[in-house]
Order: C-alpha cells, then structure tokens, then sequence
C-alpha cells in the first residue's frame, strides 16, 4: 500500500470515490463528473507540483483514498506565500480505520508551506485537523444570515432542522405555497425586512472590473490572495459552471458620478437561500452595497442570503438586519510563522470564499 501523487489516468477512479461516498450515488460516475475532476486537478492554475493531490494505491483494491490540493499565491505586505489548501478527502469505509487517512493526511501536510488552510472542514473534520496542530480562526468563522422573504425562509430553517423527518418533508412541500404571504409582507411600511429601491447603480462585473476592485480595496489589508486574469477567468468560469447553487451573479456598483465603490457575487436561486461569495468596496459604502445585494437578490426570488463576514464589517451587517452564526464550514489554518496567524486572528486578512477550496466544490 503507498501514498503516491494523483495521475492524470487516476480520475475515474477518484471521481467514483466522490460519487458513492460523498454523494451516496450508485454505479459509475457520469461522464461530466470525470471531466470535471479532471479540469479540477490538471487544468486548474492553483495547482502545484510542488504539493500534489495524493491517492492511497493498494494491491489488492486499487485506488480506495484521495485527497485534493490547491495552492493560492497570496501576499503579506507584498511578500509572496504560497498556501496550502485541501480538500475532498475520501476513504473507502472498509479502509476508514486503518492507516488510509492518516498517511495521506501526514505526506500532504509533509510538503514545505507557509500556510495551510482549509474553509470549509465540517464537524469531524475540523477536530481530525485540529490533532494535527490546525487551529480555528475566529475571525474567519463569523457566517450570516439575513431573510428576504420571512415566512419561506422560517419553513426553510425548518425543514433543514427537521432534515429527513416528516416535518422537514412536510416544510419543505409547503413552502412554495408562502410566496403570496411574503410578497403582501413585502409591502408593508413597517417591514423590517422590506427592500427599498438602492441608491447605488449597478452594471455587469467584468473580470477586468473585478480584478481592478480586488487590486483597490484591499488596501488597508496587510494579506490578500494574489490572481492573473488567467487564473480569475478560469476560477469564474469554473464557479459559473457549478449550478447546483444556482446561477453566480457578478454586479459592480457605481455612486452618481459612475465610480465604482463596491461590488458582490453570489449565487441565486429561486425559492432557495443564495450563498454569498464576495462583498466587497469602500467602507464608508457598505451599508449601500448590502441595501442592493439584498435588493437584487429577492428581484431574483432568493428567500434569504448566507455567507462569511469581515470581522472588520460585521457591525454594518448587524445594522442591516443579519445574525450570525458560527455553524457552517469552519475555516481552520496551520503554519510555521507566529506572525502569519497572528494577522489572521486579527481579521487583517482580505479573505472570502473566492479564495479558498469552497469555490472549487465539485457540487452534487
């Protein structure tokens, strides 16, 4: 049995390990699952061969282990680091206790990093990252929440707290039946959650625009991820692509005199919550922006927004009507270097979910 890096003639058998034991789907993978991975871990700009994705090969079974990397150059005051960022770890159930994970855990951690991340470990594996020296970043873990439509947004959290019970079923076939109710709500003056019409002006945000409010905002920051158009043109259309979110919506938001002071992506999806992937502008503008994301997002039927808050910025989300939460994918880190966790302890980092392995997610 050996831990070796992922070969380009792996991926079938890798995207068959996602497809039974994430996805708990039966048979062979499809065809667009396969190519997918193989965009994922050969086409992808954010790999490395210097840190590789590995599988666990065994004799007898074949490939029965996996885990996924990505590299994402980033700068400290303007000195590159490169950081580590894993993810899809998968392990045949028959092989979850003996030395499958541990290996593949303990060679890719091996390699010679500055930092290494993951934003989006769940409940076991948080506290498996956290034996092997990884440490939650508070900072990193403030999530929101903010309804659009109340009364579909209460049987949503219903429904998910009730998950496969009849009253999750029972919420969740009702809840169509609640738009008229939130659309009279809507309405109502005294609506605390009423949207008016914002005041910013919004165009298409072009990866140029983008990368140009990227380069301009975060100043102020002593640590940002680093992007090429090539690399923000494959990461977009990559996210574009995976529509079991919905469809990402990219807008840039301009005052009266046509300068950009902001922008937003996110996913929308009728009759379902839209996650969040980048807010970001001047912050004497970010009441502005939320007051338009949050306009757009119920013109597209989104019932209410989640995402992950700058620290810096969670008091004008509070004012605008969200709570919080720190449920949801953790963001844990590790590195060598004191000072590089200390400055992402103290939210001096211009991080989202652009920036790390939840925007690679291979999806349902």
């Amino acid at each position: 049995m050996a831990v070796r890096p992922l070969a380009e003639a792996d991926i079938p058998h890798v995207a068959a390990l996602y497809s039974i034991y994430m996805r708990g789907r039966k048979g062979p993978p499809a065809p667009s699952l396969i190519a997918l991975f193989r965009d994922l871990y050969f086409a992808n700009p954010f790999t490395d061969p210097d840190f590789p994705s590995l599988v666990y090969d065994t004799p007898q079974d074949g490939i029965v282990g996996f885990i996924g990397g990505n590299v994402r150059k980033m700068s400290i005051c303007g000195r590159p680091i490169r950081v580590l960022f894993g993810g899809n770890l998968i392990v045949r159930p028959d092989y979850r206790a003996g030395l499958a994970a541990p290996r593949l855990l303990n060679t890719f951690m091996a390699t010679n990093y500055d930092l290494a991340m993951t934003d989006s470990a769940n409940n076991i594996s948080r506290r498996i990252l956290q034996r092997m020296g990884y440490d939650v970043v508070p900072a990193l873990n403030i999530h929101w929440r903010r309804p659009l439509r109340l009364t579909q947004y209460g049987i949503y959290g219903i429904s998910v707290s009730a998950n496969s019970s009849p009253w999750g079923k029972l919420a969740r076939a009702v809840q169509p039946l609640f738009g008229a109710v939130d659309a009279a709500a809507g309405r109502l003056a005294g609506n605390p959650f009423r949207q008016a019409q914002p005041r910013l002006h919004a165009d298409e945000l072009d990866l140029d625009t983008l990368l140009n409010c990227i380069t301009e905002f975060r100043k102020g920051y002593s640590m940002w991820t680093e992007y090429t158009p090539q690399s923000l043109r494959w990461l977009i259309q990559f996210m574009e692509g995976q529509t079991f979110r919905g469809s990402l919506r990219k807008v840039v938001l301009k005052d009266d005199s046509g300068n950009p002071v902001g922008w937003y992506i996110y996913y929308a999806r009728a009759r379902a919550v839209g996650e969040v992937v980048q807010i970001g502008g001047h912050p004497n503008f970010t009441k502005d922006i939320l007051d338009h994301l949050f306009w757009d997002a119920q013109e597209h039927g989104v019932i209410g927004l989640h995402g992950v808050v700058d620290s810096r910025h969670t008091p004008d989300f509070s004012d605008k009507g969200c709570f919080f939460t720190c449920r949801g994918g953790w963001t844990v880190a590790v590195t060598r270097h004191n000072e590089i966790m200390r400055l992402l302890e103290r939210g001096d980092a211009f991080l989202s979910r652009l920036d790390g392995e939840w925007a690679l997610d291979p999806g349902e």
